[in-house]
C-alpha cells in the first residue's frame, strides 16, 4: 500500500519529472481508454443530444537508455465515433489522433475542456549525453520541466488533460466562454504561441544542484529569432528556485519564476508567470492583441503516510494590464487515497471565476457596443472522482467519472459529463 501512496504522491509533484522525459526510466508504458458521455450543451435544453460512445484509444510510449543515448516515442491511434446532425451513429474514424474521445463532449468549443486539445498524436526524442551533466535533444516533445507550475496538460486520459487552471480559457473578457488563463513557461522546450511542443535542446545539471539550458524552439526563422532559456537552483533540499524565459529577442514572450519549499510531508510550491503580448507573434494567426496578461498561484502537497493519502490543494489568480477587464481565479485540489492494498481512490475538483468588462455594467457605456447588463465572467465548475485498481505490478485499471457545469459569460448554463476506463501496463524498472 505504501508503494501505491508513495507513486500517487510523486504523480503530484510536478518538480518531480524535472530530470526525467516524458517517461522516467527506461520501459514500455500501454494505454487503453473508452469513454462515453453527454456532450457539451444548455443545461435546460429539452432538445440535446443523448449519451454518446466516443470510442477508443490505444496509446504506446517506449523509452530506451543505452550508453550515452537516450531514445523514446509514442504513437496515438484512435477509433473515434462520429454522429451526424441529428443525433445518429454514423461511422467509426481509425486514425493517429492527438483529438481524444472527450472532445466530442464539448466539440462545438473546440473541445475546450482544456487550453489546447490539439496535441499531437505522436512524439519522438533524441538525446545524447556526451559528458556527465551534459544533454543534447531534439524531438517533438522534449518535456523539459524546469519547475512547478499549476495543474496543466496531461496524458490524453488523465484528469489534467481536461482541467487547467480550473478550465479557465486564453482569451480576453467577451471573446470565449470563461476566461483568465495564464500560461506558465516552465516547459522550456516549448512554443505556446506557435503550438508547438518540438525543440533543438542543450542543458547543463551539476548533480541536483544547477540546471542551465537554452532551446531552439520548431518554426523559428533567422527573420524572425528567438530561443528559450531557464536556470533552476537546488542549494539544498528543502528549496528550489527556478526562472524561464520562452521567446527571447522577442518583445511578446513568456516570463516564469517559481519556488519551491520541501519538508517531506509537507510541500509548498509557488509561481508566477507574465504573457507578453504587445506585438504580433511568430505566426500570422495571432490572438487578438489584448494587452499584456499575467498569474500567479500556489499549491500545498500534504503527504499523510499513516491513512495512506495525498493531498493537494492549489490555486491561483490572473490578471490583464487592460484596467477595464477584472481579475479571474480559480481553487482547486487532487487527493489520492490507499484504502487497501490494490485500490486507490483519487479525485480532482476545481472551481473557477472568469475575468468580466467593466463597461459591461457601466451606465456610461448603455449607449455602446460595449453595455451588456446581463454578462457576467461566468465560472465553472469540475469535479472527476476515479478508481485504480492495481492487478499486479505491471497492469492496473481506472474507472473515472467527470462532471463539469460552466455558466457562460453571457449567462448561459451549459453542462456534460463523461465516464469510462482505461488499462494501463506498463514494465517495473
Amino acid at each position: 500500500m505504501k508503494k501505491i501512496i508513495a507513486l500517487a504522491a510523486a504523480l503530484l509533484l510536478v518538480s518531480a519529472s524535472a530530470f526525467s522525459q516524458v517517461l522516467p526510466a527506461s520501459g514500455v508504458k500501454n494505454t487503453l481508454s473508452t469513454s462515453f458521455g453527454l456532450p457539451y450543451d444548455k443545461a435546460d435544453n429539452s432538445d440535446r443530444t443523448g449519451v454518446r460512445l466516443y470510442g477508443l484509444l490505444e496509446t504506446l510510449q517506449v523509452r530506451f537508455d543505452m550508453s550515452q543515448f537516450t531514445m523514446e516515442g509514442m504513437l496515438n491511434w484512435g477509433a473515434l465515433t462520429w454522429w451526424d446532425a441529428k443525433g445518429d451513429f454514423d461511422k467509426f474514424t481509425f486514425e493517429n489522433t492527438g483529438i481524444t474521445p472527450f472532445f466530442y463532449t464539448n466539440n462545438h468549443n473546440q473541445g475546450g475542456w482544456w487550453t489546447n486539445p490539439y496535441i499531437e498524436g505522436y512524439y519522438v526524442n533524441f538525446l545524447w549525453h556526451p559528458s556527465k551533466g551534459w544533454d543534447f535533444g531534439m524531438g517533438t516533445r522534449l518535456n523539459w520541466v524546469i519547475g512547478p507550475a499549476p495543474t496543466s496538460l496531461d496524458d490524453y486520459w488523465g484528469a489534467k488533460a481536461h482541467v487547467v487552471q480550473g478550465g479557465l480559457e486564453d482569451a480576453a473578457p467577451g471573446t470565449a466562454d470563461v476566461v483568465g488563463y495564464t500560461y506558465y513557461a516552465n516547459c522550456y522546450t516549448s512554443l505556446y504561441e506557435a503550438n508547438t511542443k518540438a525543440a533543438l535542446g542543450i542543458r547543463y545539471r551539476l548533480e541536483d544542484k544547477i540546471e542551465a539550458g537554452v532551446s531552439l524552439p520548431s518554426g523559428v526563422t533567422t527573420s524572425a529569432p528567438l530561443f528559450n532559456a531557464a536556470l533552476k537552483v537546488h542549494p539544498f533540499k528543502q528549496f528550489t528556485a527556478s526562472l524561464a524565459y520562452e521567446g527571447i529577442l522577442r518583445s511578446n514572450g513568456n516570463l516564469y519564476t517559481g519556488i519551491t519549499f520541501d519538508f517531506d510531508y509537507v510541500i509548498l510550491d509557488a509561481y508566477l508567470a507574465i504573457n507578453f503580448r504587445n506585438t504580433r507573434l511568430i505566426i500570422d494567426t495571432a490572438p487578438e492583441q489584448w494587452g499584456n496578461h499575467w498569474g500567479t498561484g500556489a499549491a500545498i502537497t500534504f503527504n499523510i503516510p499513516k491513512i495512506n493519502m495525498t493531498l493537494r490543494p492549489e490555486t491561483g489568480f490572473s490578471f490583464y494590464n487592460d484596467s477595464n477587464y477584472t481579475m479571474a481565479w480559480y481553487v482547486g485540489g487532487r487527493m489520492d487515497f490507499a484504502f487497501a492494498d490494490d485500490f486507490v481512490l483519487g479525485a480532482w475538483s476545481s472551481f473557477a471565476v472568469g475575468s468580466s468588462d467593466k463597461r459591461w455594467h457601466d451606465s456610461d457605456y448603455k449607449k455602446t457596443a460595449y453595455y451588456h447588463e446581463d454578462y457576467t465572467g461566468g465560472y465553472i465548475f469540475d469535479i472527476r472522482p476515479e478508481l485504480t485498481w492495481s492487478l499486479n505490478k505491471s497492469h492496473s485499471v481506472t474507472a473515472y467519472f467527470d462532471f463539469q457545469n460552466r455558466l457562460k459569460y453571457t449567462n448561459e448554463n451549459y453542462n456534460t459529463w463523461a465516464s469510462g476506463l482505461y488499462w494501463t501496463y506498463k514494465t517495473n524498472k
